[in-house]
């Protein structure tokens, strides 16, 4: 196969990188369910995808992984805690939550949903930064994407830690290696999963959104 022709580059084997996006493809095809729902397997198997991509973002994105990984274990438990298929979409999730009045509580799987999607659309928002603009800063994007997507549900202390955890990322250069080098492949790769999971992260911001479960609460 092509993993046995592939030059090692910096210690690392060239073509094991670059498939990265390629991957995160054949999951986020298959989160729609094509009749308005959001296939909760898929979608929590392309957030566990995205976690690499995280790591290549440096030490200061640690406080970004263990908030992801942990929403999509409280998803995944109850994705698994229902024998009969029950929550293959994952709005009937929500809708067994707002029945019991427990959307609100810290440890519901609403919030975890709730946050798990910030934190998405804040790594979706970061990387479209870098596709569209080929002289965009890793810095630069993350501090735009901050702004934009998760400050405005931060409170100061919050705020804080993630604006100090932005200043240790790595060069743009640094970035694409660990990605596999910045080909017109990973380019064309990049914007295609970018393009879709934006559109499956608006469709869960709009569902939540209308049901009255997008909580404006600082944290």
């Amino acid at each position: 196969g092509r993993s046995n022709r592939a030059r090692p580059v910096g210690g690392r084997m060239a073509s094991a990188e670059s498939g990265v996006f390629t991957a995160l493809l054949q999951h986020v095809q298959q989160v729609d369910d094509g009749s308005g729902g959001i296939r909760t397997e898929h979608f929590l198997n392309t957030c566990r995808e995205v976690l690499p991509v995280v790591d290549k973002l440096g030490t200061g994105f640690t406080v970004v992984r263990i908030d992801v990984s942990g929403n999509i274990d409280r998803l995944q438990k109850r994705f698994e805690s229902s024998g009969e298929r029950r929550y293959d979409n994952i709005y009937a999730i929500l809708e067994d939550e707002v029945a019991k009045n427990e959307q609100t509580d810290n440890s519901s799987c609403t919030k975890g949903l709730l946050w798990l999607k910030r934190a998405m659309q804040f790594l979706v928002e970061l990387l479209g930064i870098l596709h569209r603009d080929k002289d965009a800063s890793v810095s630069t994007a993350a501090n735009d994407a901050y702004t934009k997507v998760l400050q405005p549900y931060h409170g100061w202390i919050t705020s804080g830690v993630f604006w100090a955890a932005l200043k240790l990322v790595p060069s743009r250069d640094g970035l694409f290696e660990k990605l596999g080098g910045e080909s017109d492949k990973l380019h064309e790769d990049m914007g295609t999963f970018i393009s879709q999971f934006e559109g499956v992260l608006s469709k869960i911001h709009s569902h939540m959104d209308s049901q009255g479960l997008n909580f404006p609460d600082k944290v």
